[in-house]
């Protein structure tokens, strides 16, 4: 069966990102996450505050 070259290319993204995390714990995991997310947001110039649902009035 052939497959799409650009479904091909998500199984590899897929794959490179199972291999990077396969060996971390999920507190490493996270932290990693919450690190390339922070760089994302800080090249975007995307600036987010906290939101904390108990603070919010109905």
């Amino acid at each position: 069966m052939k497959y799409d070259n650009s479904l091909t290319e998500v199984w590899g993204w897929k794959e490179q990102c199972y291999q990077e995390l396969k060996d971390l714990t999920a507190k490493e995991r996270i932290a990693r996450r919450k690190e390339a997310t922070d760089k994302l947001l800080s090249e975007a110039g995307v600036k987010l505050r906290n939101l904390h649902l108990q603070d919010r009035k109905m």
